[in-house]
């Protein structure tokens, strides 16, 4: 395997998506101090970050035979983003600039597909995917020691984010030994959306799921308790377990996909429940945020998998078709959530996102195929 792809693109999934996209979330408590940001308000930002991600996943597809250029891409846009957030003046700037910072991960996830389906032997190919998928659950560690370290200095931060954005996405392009090129990869076509429906459906619903945690999971916390390292360190323990999720591919290959999805998305519903049922325990807080962050990424490795296993001769395509509709479900349910969102009693829009990923369950079993055989030829995303 090669190795230094694999550990530089992990890099590059940390800083566009543990930090650039994902931190949002983290630092919601400083923005919403700054500029009197109310739930519904951050929810939208968050939403908007989670649409120009759709976008830019789309934009990359089309120039899926210049993967070093959409890859330059990702690092732009999340570096200059992430430096907006450090320099925002009012919180209409601030929107703009995390719009812009989560674009970057958007051109991450394919620009890395085709230089690991370049670099790669085809045979490690699948848990080279899912390595580097993991790479969420580093930046999300790597964030929360972030955010004890400049303590209220949280411009300071986003500089920082940018600077290591800028490094990674340099160390990813001198990692690429044969200078990748690819032939446009063909977009998903009519048979193709219709095979991946359930999928789509299944995706769109974790991702609704998921947004309760991701957008207002560090907020919940910090209100739940004084201490506000007690709310950092639950963030970095979801990282530090997510990080887990590095073994996605393992998992889909010893179970049936069903199975997989089933258990993964499960957990994820159950944690997000218990944070905010006990937010100030501890024991209950802190269990919940590393079920959380080892669900939500093996769960995310499951659907690199099952895009693969429904279209084995198009696994990029119909894995960008995936993340897409994951990040259209966190774009509603950051809305929607912010809406009903009640900070001091946040248990019932957490439960509604907890249900939301009961549901998700059900299109996995509803599929037309079993899918329980590795894939001959693995393609994936993040």
């Amino acid at each position: 395997m090669q190795w230094k792809l694999v550990a530089s693109g992990l890099a590059l999934i940390a800083a566009t998506y543990g930090l650039a996209r994902f931190g949002y979330g983290l630092f919601l408590p400083r923005f919403a101090e700054a500029y009197a940001l109310g739930p519904a308000l951050s929810g939208a930002i968050q939403a908007g970050s989670f649409l120009s991600y759709c976008v830019t996943a789309l934009l990359a597809a089309r120039l899926g035979s210049r993967p070093r250029l959409v890859i330059l891409l990702a690092g732009a846009t999340a570096a200059l983003g992430t430096a907006g957030v450090a320099a925002a003046p009012n919180a209409g700037v601030l929107a703009a600039a995390i719009v812009l910072a989560g674009a970057g991960a958007g051109f991450a996830t394919p620009g890395l597909v085709s230089l690991i389906e370049s670099n790669v032997e085809d045979r490690r190919q699948e848990n080279a995917q899912t390595i580097v998928n993991s790479g969420t659950g580093a930046g999300l560690v790597a964030a929360g020691a972030l955010l004890i370290l400049v303590g209220t200095q949280w411009r300071l931060g986003w500089a920082v984010i940018a600077a290591v954005v800028i490094l990674a996405t340099a160390a990813t392009l001198r990692s690429d030994r044969k200078n990748a090129t690819a032939a446009p990869a063909p977009r998903p076509g009519r048979k193709d959306l219709l095979l991946l429906g359930w999928p789509l459906l299944a995706a769109g619903l974790a991702g609704a799921s998921s947004a309760a945690v991701w957008t207002f999971g560090r907020t919940v916390l910090a209100d739940g308790t004084d201490a506000e390292l007690y709310s950092i360190g639950a963030w970095t323990v979801l990282g530090a377990f997510g990080m887990l999720g590095a073994g996605a591919g393992t998992i889909v290959q010893n179970w049936s996909l069903g199975t997989a999805w089933t258990a993964t998305t499960a957990l994820m519903s159950a944690a997000t429940l218990l944070l905010a049922a006990a937010p100030g325990f501890p024991a209950v807080a802190y269990g919940a945020a590393a079920l959380f962050g080892a669900s939500y990424i093996a769960m995310s490795g499951v659907l690199i998998v099952w895009a693969v296993r429904v279209l084995p001769e198009n696994g990029s395509a119909g894995t960008v078709a995936l993340f897409i509709a994951l990040a259209v479900g966190q774009a509603a349910g950051s809305v929607g959530l912010g809406a009903v969102l009640q900070p001091q009693d946040p248990l019932p829009a957490f439960a509604l996102a907890a249900v939301a990923g009961l549901l998700a369950i059900g299109p996995a079993w509803l599929r037309g195929r079993t899918d329980r055989e590795p894939s001959p030829v693995p393609n994936s995303s993040r």
